[in-house]
């Protein structure tokens, strides 16, 4: 492979050997046609039928919600179709599509690349938390300026709508003190319940807390912040069956 290639694949200077520049490209195309053929046998079985199948969907925590009622309703109508839901990082969902690991991504961003095609799906809104009985839990609606000495809780993961807060905090003049970062939206949730600070999060995460009187979501009057989820495939290429019938029933839902 390395005469073909002509440049060292690995770094042979450490023990365990580790893939070069140009190492990776070969590998990652490697992966790229193998996945490609397992995918053409895979399609070519379930142009007999939509009564089995199978569509790998790629979402992050928070986006992973929306798909519930989108895996009810396929269920219902398609029982055969089998769907593997894999968790990653958003930034990493476009890459997989492209690496053809994944059929189908769920992302709360246009990811802007000319490969690829989405649709949105649904509107969620990113909220700010409180737990019962905090000073702000009685307020319909707060404004930024009232939240300068709170104590927030937030996702280790840095996103565009993160960003978006931190920018409206300082053009308002107003501190953000960021307490504490963690891993998970649930971890996030829990903590707010416990008093240990407020949080931004999306609304759809929520939906259990708020029935249940364990959080209270609260407007900030400068903060509208609407997170467009989309579905998102690559462009020009043909669905399988399943991942058509996937598409089909999250647009109509």
């Amino acid at each position: 492979l390395e005469d073909w290639a002509g440049a060292p694949l690995l770094d042979r200077s450490t023990k365990s050997g580790v893939l070069t520049e140009a190492g990776r490209i070969v590998y990652d195309n490697a992966k790229r046609v193998l996945n490609l053929r397992q995918e053409a046998g895979a399609s070519i079985a379930e142009l007999r039928a939509l009564e089995r199948g199978r569509v790998k969907v790629g979402a992050n925590e928070s986006t992973a919600l929306y798909l519930l009622p989108v895996l009810d309703a396929l269920r219902r109508k398609h029982p055969g179709i089998q769907v593997a839901v894999e968790r990653s990082l958003s930034r990493e969902i476009p890459s997989a599509l492209l690496r053809h690991e994944i059929d189908l991504g769920v992302l709360s961003y246009d990811p802007h690349n000319a490969e690829l095609q989405s649709t949105v799906v649904s509107i969620d809104e990113l909220c700010l938390i409180v737990p019962p009985g905090h000073r702000l839990a009685e307020k319909k609606t707060v404004r930024v300026a009232d939240l300068g000495a709170e104590s927030f809780l937030a996702h280790n993961v840095a996103s565009p709508y993160r960003q978006r807060v931190i920018e409206t905090f300082a053009r308002l003049h107003t501190p953000l003190k960021i307490a504490m970062e963690l891993p998970t939206v649930e971890t996030i949730k829990k903590c707010v319940r416990m008093g240990m600070g407020v949080a931004f999060a999306p609304r759809m995460c929520l939906e259990d807390e708020l029935a249940r009187g364990e959080l209270v979501a609260v407007r900030v009057r400068e903060l509208h912040i609407a997170r467009q989820l989309r579905l998102i495939y690559r462009k020009n290429a043909t669905l399988s069956a399943a991942a058509r019938a996937f598409l089909d029933i999250a647009k109509q839902s």
